[in-house]
């Protein structure tokens, strides 16, 4: 007859049991550690256009724009909201009402130059984004715009 104490088992079982503490820590600490990688790696190299904006000192959010398509034969229109990034808080004279004026102009005459079909797709975005930062930076050497958001943007077909 064998006699051993609950929890025991023959042949040492209760140490068995209290080795694998360290096993269990180990490989949390390893998928910790393989987190805190993952997390670095995916903001570091994957999503680096989080760095770009670092030139952005101050937005400036223009009012909504309403405008009429250049569609022939269709009434289409867009609303977009604009916000520029800025490289510098805006001084003095730099974004008075005169300058706001002008950069509104030409957007308005941007975005109704064109098609449904040229701004509704990724790349059209993309290339208005371009035009607007071009154009702007066009009527001062003092704008210096760096970046173009569009906020919000609705095409009515």
């Amino acid at each position: 007859m064998n006699l051993t104490e609950p929890g025991q088992n023959q042949g040492g079982g209760e140490t068995r049991r209290k080795s694998r503490a360290p096993l269990v820590i180990g490989i949390l600490a390893l998928f910790l550690i393989a987190g805190a990688l993952g997390f670095y790696v995916s903001s570091r190299f994957i999503n680096p256009q989080a760095e770009n904006t670092g030139g952005v000192k101050a937005t400036l959010k223009l009012e909504p724009f309403l405008v009429n398509l250049a569609d022939e034969g269709e009434a289409n229109f867009v609303k977009a909201t604009i916000s520029l990034g800025l490289a510098a808080e805006p001084e003095g004279e730099t974004w008075n009402d005169v300058t706001v004026a002008a950069v509104r102009d030409s957007v308005i005459s941007l975005l109704s130059s064109k098609k449904a079909e040229q701004i509704l797709t990724p790349q059209g975005k993309d290339t208005l984004r371009k035009e607007v930062r071009s154009k702007v930076n066009s009527l001062s050497p003092d704008l210096n715009v760096l970046e173009v958001y569009i906020v919000d943007f609705v095409v009515q077909l």
